[in-house]
C-alpha cells in the first residue's frame, strides 16, 4: 500500500498546505470517484479522496474512506490516526479515542496520535487521564508540542504556575511556536499579570503580525493596565483583518466600558450580536452599559432575556446569577414598607385587653413596592398572604409572658418598617345593675298596673370600669359617661310587653344582660296600703323622661 501521501502531510495542515483551489479539489475528489467505481475501490484513491475531503473540511466523508481502509489495512498506524483526527474534529470525542488508541497500540512513539488524544479528553472532561497521556508523551520527548498540551492539560487542572512553567519551556525549545505564545499570553492575563500577558503576545507577533489570535491577547494585557486607546487600536486592527469577528467587537465593547464610554460600548456589543445572536456575553455586557446611562427598560429586557435563555449556555448556572442579581438591583426601591394593623384597633400605640386573656388574634395589612423579605411578630415568623398589592395576615400571638407586641416587616430591599404596641391589661369584672324604681325582685320581676303603656325606670350600675353603653330593650339610655358607677333613668314603653332587657358593657367589654319580667296587677289592688308596697303609680303613666 502506498502512504506517502498522508505521510507527507501533518493533519492540522492539510488545508493550508497548497495554494489548489477548492474547484480543482472538488475536480480532483469527481475524478477519483470514478476510478474508485471503476475499480471497485483501489487502496489509493481511495486514501487520496480521503485526503482530499479533509482539505476541504469535509470530514464525514473522509471518515467513510477512512473506515473502509482501516478495514482492508488494520495494520496501518497512520490510517487509525486520520481516522481518530477526523472523528476528533466532528466532536465524536469517544470514537477517536477509540481509534487513536489502535493507532499508538500499533506504534507507541506516535505523538501525533497521542497530542490529538490529548485533546479529545480534555474535550470529555477526563482531564486526569489526558494528564497521564501528557505525562507519557514527556517521556517519549521533550518536545515544544509535548510541553504547550502539558500547559493546556495543567491549565485545565488551575495549576496556573505549572501550566505557565509548560508554555515557557515551549517556547524555548521552538521560538516559532505561536500558540504557546498566545497561550503563554492569556494565561497571563487570567493570573493578573499584565507584562507578561504583554511580553508574550509581542512574542506570538514577531512571528505573524497579523494573528489576530496574538492582537486580541495584547489587547487584553493593555487593557488590564487601563491602556484603553492600545487596547482599542489592537482589537480594532482585528476587526480590520475579519470583519465578521463576533468576539473582537465584544472585546472592542469591554475596553469603550472600561473607558467609560457606555454609547459606544453599545454599539460593539450589538454588532457583536448581529454577528452571533448566541454570545451572551455580550448582551450581558450591553445591558450593563444601559443600565449606566440610565436606559433602565432596555437593561432589564435584556438581563430578562439572558436569564431566559440560560439554559441553552454550559455557563447557565453563572448567568442565572449574574442575571438575577442586575434584574434585583435595577427593580431596588428606597420606601420603607406600610404596616397597618386592623383588629384589634390600637390607640396611642396601646391595645386593650382582659387581664386573664393569654391570647390575641392579630390582623393586619402590609402595603410595598416590593416583595416582603421577612414579617415577624415578637421575633417570630409570620406568613403572609398576596393580595394585589398587599399582603394580608391574621395570626394568634401568646401574650401572657410579654407586655409588648414588636411587629417587624421588611422588604428583599432591607427597607423596614417597626411597630410596638403595649398591652394594656383590663379587668373582667361584669358590670352589676341595681333597679331602684321599679323594685324588682331577687328572680327579676317587677309589678305593674295592668292597662299601663308606660313605665319609669331608674337605677344604678357599679363596676370597676367606666360604663361605654346602658341600653333597655335595645335603645340607648342617656347616663353621665363621666361619673363612676353612673346613675341612670328611662321611660319605656310596656304596651303589650312581657319583660324589658336592660344591657350594660364596661370600657373593656365586660357585659351583664338582665331581664325583668312584668307581675300586672290591677289598680284596686295597687291601691291597697296593707302590704305596704305600691309598684307603680297610675300618675306615672303621664310622666315624660
Amino acid at each position: 500500500m502506498c502512504l506517502w501521501t498522508i505521510q507527507a502531510q501533518d493533519p492540522d495542515t492539510l488545508s493550508s498546505s497548497n495554494d489548489t483551489s477548492t474547484e480543482q479539489i472538488e475536480s480532483s475528489i469527481r475524478v477519483l470517484s470514478q476510478e474508485i467505481l471503476d475499480d471497485q475501490g483501489p487502496t489509493e484513491s481511495r486514501e487520496s479522496r480521503a485526503i482530499l475531503y479533509e482539505k476541504l473540511g469535509q470530514y464525514e466523508k473522509a471518515i467513510t474512506d477512512y473506515t473502509f481502509l482501516v478495514e482492508e489495512h488494520s495494520d496501518e498506524e497512520i490510517l487509525w490516526y486520520r481516522l481518530g483526527y477526523c472523528q476528533y474534529k466532528i466532536g465524536n470525542y469517544s470514537e477517536a479515542l477509540k481509534s487513536l488508541n489502535h493507532a499508538t497500540a500499533l506504534n507507541p512513539q506516535y505523538l501525533p496520535a497521542y497530542h490529538i488524544k490529548i485533546q479529545a479528553l480534555l474535550h470529555l472532561n477526563k482531564v486526569d487521564q489526558a494528564l497521564k497521556v501528557s505525562d507519557s508523551t514527556l517521556m517519549i520527548g521533550e518536545t515544544a508540542m509535548n510541553y504547550f498540551l502539558q500547559g493546556q492539560v495543567n491549565e485545565r487542572m488551575n495549576a496556573r504556575q505549572k501550566a505557565e512553567w509548560a508554555y515557557a519551556k515551549a517556547t524555548r525549545i521552538d521560538k516559532g511556536f505561536i500558540d504557546a505564545y498566545i497561550a503563554a499570553s492569556n494565561l497571563a492575563v487570567e493570573m493578573n499579570k499584565a507584562e507578561e500577558a504583554l511580553a508574550a503576545a509581542d512574542g506570538a507577533l514577531a512571528i505573524n503580525p497579523d494573528s489576530e489570535e496574538a492582537l486580541l491577547a495584547r489587547s487584553r494585557g493593555f487593557a488590564m493596565l487601563k491602556h484603553f486607546d492600545d487596547a482599542i487600536d489592537d482589537i480594532s486592527y482585528v476587526i480590520k483583518l475579519n470583519p465578521e469577528n463576533a468576539m473582537a467587537y465584544y472585546w472592542r465593547g469591554t475596553y469603550y466600558q472600561g473607558d467609560n464610554k457606555p454609547q459606544d460600548a453599545i454599539k460593539d456589543f450589538d454588532r457583536s450580536l448581529t454577528l452571533n445572536p448566541d454570545y451572551w456575553q455580550a448582551l450581558a455586557g450591553k445591558a450593563e452599559c444601559s443600565a449606566k446611562i440610565g436606559d433602565k427598560k432596555s437593561a432589564l429586557a435584556d438581563y430578562e432575556k439572558l436569564l431566559a435563555n440560560a439554559h441553552l449556555y454550559s455557563e447557565k448556572e453563572t448567568i442565572t446569577q449574574l442575571a438575577n442579581r442586575q434584574i434585583f438591583e435595577l427593580n431596588r426601591e428606597t420606601h420603607a414598607p406600610q404596616l397597618i394593623l386592623t383588629g384589634p384597633m390600637p390607640e396611642n400605640f396601646s391595645i386593650q385587653l382582659p387581664e386573664n386573656q393569654k391570647t390575641i388574634i392579630l390582623k393586619g395589612i402590609v402595603i410595598d413596592e416590593s416583595p416582603i423579605g421577612s414579617f415577624t411578630i415578637n421575633g417570630k415568623k409570620v406568613s403572609l398572604t398576596k393580595a394585589g398589592n398587599e399582603f394580608h395576615f391574621e395570626t394568634e400571638v401568646a401574650t401572657d409572658t410579654t407586655q409588648y407586641l414588636n411587629i417587624a416587616v421588611a422588604d428583599v430591599y432591607d427597607n423596614t418598617d417597626k411597630l410596638t404596641y403595649r398591652l394594656v391589661r383590663n379587668e373582667i369584672s361584669a358590670p352589676e345593675i341595681a333597679l331602684y324604681t321599679p323594685k324588682a325582685t331577687d328572680s327579676g320581676v317587677v309589678t305593674v298596673i295592668a292597662g299601663s303603656n308606660t313605665l319609669y325606670i331608674e337605677g344604678k350600675i357599679t363596676d370597676d370600669s367606666a360604663i361605654a353603653s346602658i341600653t333597655i330593650d335595645g335603645k340607648p339610655v342617656d347616663f353621665d359617661q363621666d361619673t363612676s358607677n353612673p346613675v341612670f333613668s328611662s321611660i319605656i314603653d310596656i304596651g303589650n310587653k312581657d319583660a324589658f332587657e336592660i344591657k350594660v358593657t364596661d370600657l373593656y367589654g365586660n357585659t351583664t344582660e338582665r331581664t325583668f319580667f312584668f307581675d300586672k296587677i290591677d289598680s284596686a289592688t295597687a291601691n291597697q296600703t296593707d302590704t305596704g308596697e305600691v309598684t307603680q303609680k297610675p300618675a306615672v303613666e303621664n310622666a315624660s323622661h
